[in-house]
């Protein structure tokens, strides 16, 4: 509204009439805050005396992501976009929380967060199946930190190994960096190409004669400067390449 003073005309006095519609305008605004959600099951009394039914009948409880879980699909959701999209470490996201008024626990998320686990074993299997149709991958391995006791295992040193091909990315946390991995990922391939560095593990796929290594020119790179380096004679040699 236009305050009062300002509707009257400056040389008489007279106010301004009202004129229909209104002049409007857009200002996008964010306001996020956590609430509860109200479940109300009707419950029935029996009006018979059978004693087949229970004394009281209740509607069920609505099915939840985790059986007796008190957080809803919405904060689920916030939690793995946060950590797997975003990239943002939890405590971060539970201090934004707060300011939205959600004091989660950090054991919380991390409960909850295995409990989900399952549930998306089918997409994994899926991408794994397709990772595996296909007939060129870039293959690589780093050491990841997993602080889980394992028996057999010294230390919390893992390995999160990466199979890319065009149209999948897949990824494999194993304790070892052994052989094995690669060979396990690649069962039942007929064919195909895989780009890798020259680590050993990798080498034993090419002996079956069904995968051909491609090694990264990056590391080929690397054996001709090591030889202009250490063989002065060769040196030009090596640079030509």
């Amino acid at each position: 509204e236009i305050p009062a003073a300002e509707r009257c005309c400056p040389a008489c006095g007279l106010p301004a009439q009202p004129f229909p519609g209104t002049e409007d305008s857009e200002v996008v605004e964010i306001e996020v805050r956590a609430h509860r959600r109200k479940i109300r099951r009707r419950r029935y009394r029996p009006a018979c005396q059978c004693g087949v039914l229970p004394g009281i009948l209740t509607a069920p409880i609505p099915p939840k992501l985790i059986p007796k879980g008190r957080y809803g699909v919405s904060v689920w959701v916030q939690v793995l976009l946060d950590k797997f999209v975003f990239l943002r470490p939890t405590y971060r996201l539970l201090a934004d929380l707060r300011t939205h008024g959600l004091d989660l626990a950090q054991g919380t998320v991390t409960g909850g967060l295995k409990a989900l686990s399952p549930l998306f074993a089918p997409i994994y299997e899926a991408l794994l199946e397709k990772n595996r149709s296909e007939t060129r991958w870039h293959a690589d391995e780093t050491r990841w930190q997993v602080f889980v006791q394992t028996e057999g295992k010294a230390g919390y040193r893992w390995y999160v190994w990466v199979f890319s091909s065009t149209s999948t990315v897949l990824y494999k946390l194993d304790p070892s960096r052994s052989s094995q991995v690669p060979k396990d990922h690649f069962v039942g391939v007929a064919e195909g190409i895989l780009n890798v560095d020259r680590y050993v593990a990798y080498k034993c796929l090419a002996s079956s004669s069904v995968i051909i290594l491609a090694f990264c020119w990056a590391h080929v790179r690397r054996d001709f400067l090591a030889v202009a380096k250490d063989r002065p004679g060769l040196e030009a040699w090596a640079m030509g390449w």
